[in-house]
């Protein structure tokens, strides 16, 4: 999956490239009346916005990273990110290290940038006390 921007970027691209692509062809096919142009660049447009959505979907930054938040009881104690795969073993190592929690709560997958800008406005929000990065 990509990111909101690079969706909205691969649109946007699309978008132009396909509606000046449709306007010159349109424009130098005698077969089209000049009124009618206008529908093929349109179409253009909104055929290459679809197309630059799609490759944006295909070629973006991939969602493989997971924010959680550690509980103890009650209060919220962590804020952490880990790669889906390494969710696991992060758990553990957070156990092996000391950390005390009751809860794991786990968000749904999200790409790198999304999960560590989240995780910053977390732990700015909510200060848990087992953070020590953002958390001065």
């Amino acid at each position: 999956m990509a990111t909101k921007n690079q969706k909205l970027f691969g649109s946007i691209a699309g978008a132009a490239a396909g509606g000046a692509g449709a306007h010159y062809w349109a424009k130098n096919n005698e077969n089209i009346d000049e009124k009618d142009v206008i529908w093929y660049t349109l179409g253009g447009a909104l055929l290459g916005a679809l197309t630059g959505y799609g490759v944006a979907c295909l070629l973006g930054s991939p969602n493989d990273t997971v924010n959680y938040t550690h509980y103890n009881k009650k209060k919220r104690v962590y804020e952490g990110i880990a790669y889906e795969h390494r969710f696991d073993t992060r758990q553990t190592e957070h156990k092996a290290s000391g950390k005390v929690f009751t809860r794991v709560v786990k968000d749904k997958p999200k790409t790198r940038s999304e999960a560590l800008k989240l995780e910053k406005e977390r732990i700015l929000k909510y200060k848990p006390i087992n953070n020590i990065q953002h958390n001065t």
